[in-house]
């Protein structure tokens, strides 16, 4: 069973970080609460249609927003935006199961306002979600993406993450069109380690 003292704690209801990007631009990360509702809406509605026809949910919806941001439980989902002054300019989570056989999976979606890419931001938020799923007792985070999306592939490889399957035609995007989904992975915490004390 596993031992979740040793591992260093957080709460999320505290947590805040201040970080600067490559270009020196201050950002604040926290986690997403009720009242950035309207924030995360017009966040979602500047995504370029060609990018949002990939996205698993249609974040266009303002309806969609509002259930996200009304049903808020950080036990399931863990939403942590990038904000530059007031303005969201990354939206990152983190989805887990607290029982079954995948109570020690993540599974992470990263999302870059496009004003700010090729800043270092996508890199950085991955990074803060391992550094969050540690402390949650996350063992591995994993990440379901269009085998196409060739840039964010590459930002989540150099984040430590290996494609561990390409799977054909899992998906269809909006227009209704099969897209194959690139399946890759992070280790945070060895399965096997000191925490574990097996009954057999």
């Amino acid at each position: 069973m596993l031992d979740t003292t040793i591992y260093p704690k957080i709460d999320l209801n505290k947590y805040q970080k201040e970080t600067h990007l490559k270009d020196g631009t201050k950002i604040l990360l926290r986690p997403m609460v009720i009242e950035d509702q309207e924030a995360l809406y017009e966040f979602f509605k500047a995504v370029p249609e060609e990018e949002a026809r990939y996205l698993r949910d249609d974040v266009k919806s303002r309806l969609l927003v509002e259930t996200w941001a009304k049903n808020l439980d950080y036990g399931k989902t863990l939403p942590v935006l990038a904000l530059k002054d007031d303005t969201i300019i990354a939206d990152a989570t983190i989805n887990r199961r607290r029982s079954g056989w995948k109570w020690h999976l993540g599974t992470v979606r990263v999302f870059v306002h496009n004003d700010y890419r090729n800043l270092g931001l996508g890199k950085l938020m991955v990074d803060e979600l391992a550094w969050i799923a540690y402390r949650l007792g996350i063992e591995k985070l994993i990440l379901e993406i269009p085998d196409t999306n060739t840039a964010a592939i590459n930002t989540f490889a150099k984040a430590g993450f290996h494609r561990a399957a390409v799977i054909p035609n899992m998906v269809k995007d909006r227009q209704n069109m099969p897209v194959d989904v690139a399946v890759m992975m992070r280790d945070i915490k060895p399965a096997l380690d000191d925490a574990y004390d097996y009954d057999f």
